[in-house]
């Protein structure tokens, strides 16, 4: 069964949706609730910062792949090959 590679990208966005959510409940209840003094800022600050160069990083990786081509969960399996006598026998 071929499964191309855009199932994975879908999996990947789904996971962003939710990480996103997740961050924007969390800065609605730090400024709602007051801790957003200077630590809270600052700890808000270096999130943000470190979540947007992972997601820029993670477009650089991922904008050149042919997300049309597929693969096999055989592939994801790694298998180890004998030689013996000059065949190759793989277990």
């Amino acid at each position: 069964m071929e499964i191309p590679f855009f199932v994975l990208l879908i999996l990947y966005l789904i996971g962003v949706a939710f990480f996103l959510l997740w961050s924007f409940f969390n800065l609605y209840h730090i400024i709602k609730f007051g801790f957003f003094d200077f630590t809270g800022k600052l700890n808000t600050g270096i999130f943000a910062c470190l979540s947007i160069a992972i997601f820029f990083i993670t477009f650089l990786l991922l904008k050149d792949v042919a997300w049309l081509d597929t693969f096999t969960f055989m592939d994801l399996i790694p298998t180890k090959t004998i030689e013996s006598f000059g065949t190759n026998i793989h277990i």
